[in-house]
């Protein structure tokens, strides 16, 4: 479904966006208006446009499903609703029993390994708090008490392989993947064999309950 009509999110505070609620006054006060917006209009405030960035992480994501372990749940279409608050939902990329997960897949090797320089929580909320305050409301939402921040980026050798993906995903997206046909390996982000950084990287940390808390008391507290 189109994000613009997602019934579910629409007007509704979203995990994605929930690191907007944690910070200064401005940046709060703009999200709640933009929410009240999206309830006026019935659709959300976003045109849904396809990025190289975008469909880029969309491809992989099915990709790294597939190098993760028989525990892992990929549910990134599916939208989560809190059961006490129904205008607070999230759309987790997957889970295992005790984890929520969330697959990034940069576009830049900069921000690869910015992202797979992260060891510890609180460099995590520092740096990045939107990815950070993501994994603890999706962490709510599914109940798990860990979080993993799972980061990838393809080897040089894997690079055809995913350019036959993009060539045989379903029809209605084939438009989203037709720049990467084309795209020479210089154009798109890599990892050399051998080299310092792997391909898959999992951060895992135990969510921190007072985080938890703090988020659902600030929820709580908000009346749409």
């Amino acid at each position: 479904m189109s994000i613009q009509l997602n019934k579910n999110r629409i007007g509704n505070i979203s995990s994605s966006q929930v690191y907007r609620l944690m910070g200064s006054k401005k940046p709060r006060e703009t999200y709640l208006t933009e929410l009240s917006y999206e309830r006026r209009l019935g659709r959300s405030l976003s045109n849904e446009t396809t990025s190289k960035p975008t469909s880029w992480g969309h491809l992989l994501e099915g990709i790294v499903f597939n190098q993760l372990g028989f525990e892992y749940s990929l549910v990134s279409d599916e939208t989560i609703k809190h059961p006490d608050y129904d205008y607070w939902c999230g759309s987790p990329d997957g889970y295992t029993n005790d984890s929520v997960i969330d697959i990034k897949c940069p576009f830049t090797l900069k921000s690869f390994v910015e992202l797979v320089d992260i060891k510890d929580i609180d460099t995590f909320k520092y740096e990045r708090p939107e990815y950070y305050w993501q994994l603890v409301s999706n962490s709510i939402l599914l109940d798990k008490q860990f979080a993993e921040l799972i980061v990838y980026c393809p080897y040089e050798d894997d690079l055809g392989l995913i350019k036959h993906h993009a060539q045989n995903v379903d029809a209605q997206d084939l438009y989203k993947y037709y720049w990467l046909g084309s795209a020479t390996n210089e154009e798109i982000p890599y990892l050399i064999p051998g080299e310092e950084f792997k391909d898959l990287n999992i951060f895992k940390f135990e969510v921190p309950k007072e985080d938890k808390d703090l988020l659902t008391e600030t929820i709580k507290q908000i009346k749409l």
